[in-house]
């Protein structure tokens, strides 16, 4: 390669000539496809991330979904594994939602949930999860929390239920070993007996002393 003095043009053998500013558009152009690859880039990892999300959440209430809620609750009990903190948790039911939708139509039934959704988030502490469980169940999940703080934190929940409606609970505390199903299926249990206690009034909902983790 070769450059002419005061002619502006640079040659190679077997090339044609070329003008200097010639050889500045390919570097140029690479830029561009560079910049404009990389901007797809972002584009595409934003909506891998936003799609992530929707799959996480309730799209009524906009809570944590269910997926969402194993996912957090596998992770907070890690944590508590290894930092020896207590968990909780908290499975709150609507009483009688389905006489509601009957009575007031679903369009209503959606706003109650939506509703209930709010006032009982904020009742709860920063840094406490609660996401819809199915239907008219929601989850409450309650790091750093013995029992008895978890009783009174659902005690400050269920009163703020809207409508006029009223709810239900069950609590239980993690116990160091048990899995995260058997968590949730010993507060799902507690849910029960509250529940029938509200329909036959001569039921003591308390668990028996030897069902509470030590």
């Amino acid at each position: 390669m070769s450059w002419r003095p005061g002619r502006g043009s640079v040659t190679s053998r077997g090339e044609a000539p070329r003008r200097w500013w010639e050889l500045h558009l390919p570097c140029r152009q690479r830029r561009r496809d560079v910049a404009a690859l990389l901007r797809q880039i972002a584009a595409l990892t934003e909506q891998v991330g936003e799609l992530s999300r929707l799959a996480r959440t309730d799209p009524l209430t906009g809570l944590a979904n269910r997926r969402g809620w194993d996912e957090q609750l596998d992770r907070e009990l890690a944590q508590a594994k290894r930092s020896g903190r207590p968990v909780s948790v908290a499975l709150l039911d609507l009483d009688d939602f389905k006489g509601f939708n009957d009575g007031h139509g679903h369009q209503a039934g959606d706003r109650l949930l939506v509703a209930a959704a709010a006032a009982w988030q904020g009742q709860l502490r920063d840094g406490d999860v609660l996401c819809r469980w199915g239907g008219d169940e929601f989850a409450a999940l309650l790091p750093d929390c013995p029992e008895g703080a978890a009783h009174e934190i659902i005690a400050r929940v269920t009163p703020t239920t809207p409508s006029l409606q009223s709810c239900a609970a069950g609590i239980a505390a993690w116990d160091g070993a048990e899995t995260s199903d058997q968590l949730v299926g010993r507060a799902d249990a507690e849910l029960l007996k509250r529940k029938r206690a509200k329909l036959q009034p001569g039921l003591d909902p308390r668990p028996p002393p030897d069902s509470r983790p030590a």
